[in-house]
């Protein structure tokens, strides 16, 4: 079982799978007391689509901001990097003032999440259609939360909507096949360095990505439609979901690209 996109902390989770239709109370606002308490003193990954909408908030290029914002983290089951949020001296989040987060608009998946985890796990022995596709919820309950206390009650799946956490799920789906490829997670494919490169240029810096392919012999090697390529020239989504495509089929030759004969 892999458990993504939580919040890192001391025995936070409830040890319960949770479904879409789980109803829960939960709600956070700058009036409790506890407001701004869960931005500091955790780990904040970021996937793909967070880096894009997070570096263009900021007018930055991917690589601006990953050496601006973030740092590396190898992970020891796949040996391929992960990008986290570079916190401040007082291990709280950059982004977050009294008044709450100043980027709300383009936070990461994790913190529109919370206070809910998302995970996988080979299973069916179930009929729910989440885990029948792998997913799974688990709340993540803190001694210093209030947000539980609030009268205000939903199911997982408003939530997800009142997020806007479909978007970034849809725009991840390749990502997540990445990382969760029985070939990196069992340890059965060793990345080597050009590997390795590869995936932090395909996944997390998506301008270079798009340097490589109108420089180098990508378009001549790929097929790829004109109007796709139109369109990630100044689209960075568009751009990402040919990396990832690209990263399927280079890493585990899985048929996701065409070659030109």
């Amino acid at each position: 079982m892999d458990e993504i996109f939580s919040k890192i902390r001391k025995n936070p989770i409830d040890p319960i799978r949770l479904t879409e239709n789980a109803r829960f109370k939960f709600k956070c606002h700058k009036g409790i007391a506890c407001f701004n308490k869960c931005c500091g003193d955790l780990d904040i990954f970021l996937t793909p689509y967070d880096i894009i909408r997070m570096k263009n908030r900021f007018n930055q290029t991917s690589g601006q901001f990953l050496l601006e914002h973030t740092e590396q983290v190898i992970t020891e089951k796949t040996l391929l990097p992960m990008i986290k949020l570079k916190m401040g001296e007082d291990k709280r989040c950059r982004f977050v003032s009294a008044d709450g987060c100043t980027i709300y608009k383009d936070r990461p998946i994790s913190c529109r999440y919370y206070p809910m985890g998302v995970g996988t796990l080979d299973s069916k022995d179930t009929t729910s259609k989440d885990v029948e596709r792998g997913n799974f919820y688990f709340m993540i309950k803190e001694d210093h939360c209030m947000g539980f206390n609030e009268n205000s009650e939903q199911n997982i799946m408003e939530w997800r909507v009142d997020q806007e956490i479909a978007d970034y799920d849809e725009i991840n789906k390749d990502w997540v096949k990445l990382i969760l490829n029985r070939k990196m997670s069992g340890s059965e494919v060793t990345p080597d360095e050009k590997s390795v490169r590869m995936f932090f240029i395909g996944c997390y810096d998506i301008d270079s990505f798009k340097n490589f392919v109108f420089e180098s012999k990508f378009l001549s090697l790929f097929k790829v439609e004109s109007e796709l390529i139109e369109r990630m020239k100044t689209d960075d989504v568009t751009a990402l979901k040919l990396a990832l495509k690209w990263l399927l089929y280079a890493l585990f030759r899985e048929p996701t690209m065409n070659l030109n004969k």
